[in-house]
């Protein structure tokens, strides 16, 4: 993690756990929202959402998504929400994800974002220049 990371480093978790055969299931894949890249919130959805591990403020943590639209500019993924779908379901050591759902629609998408499968090994040097610049 970072220097000054406000929360829990968990030691690349997921690699030690598939290192002894231990499966891992992914919740929060979107951050409560957040990694929509807007905090604007569905009707279904929790109205205020605190986030866990990442920044003190839900605010904060849909800027930090933002960064990651080269996905979606450079044509890798169609929202934001697709890109970290597909980042999550296409990880070796995660065995099971939770999508959090709001509606019919969000189902659809998620659907769609599995169906494509992971995002392209070319894409991690991208991935972590954003994550260490946090």
């Amino acid at each position: 993690m970072p220097s000054g990371f406000p929360f829990e480093d968990h030691e690349q978790l997921i690699h030690r756990a598939t290192a002894e055969q231990v499966g891992v299931i992914a919740i929060r894949v979107l951050a409560g929202g957040a990694l929509s890249g807007s905090d604007q919130r569905h009707a279904n959805a929790a109205q205020s959402v605190d986030p866990i591990t990442s920044n003190v403020r839900f605010s904060e943590d849909v800027a930090f998504a933002q960064r990651f639209g080269f996905l979606v500019e450079q044509g890798h993924a169609d929202s934001l929400v697709e890109a970290a779908i597909r980042f999550v379901v296409g990880h070796a050591g995660v065995s099971s994800t939770l999508i959090g759902i709001s509606s019919f629609e969000q189902l659809e998408q998620a659907v769609e974002s599995v169906e494509k499968g992971a995002l392209s090994d070319a894409l991690w040097d991208g991935l972590e220049s954003v994550w260490g610049s946090r």
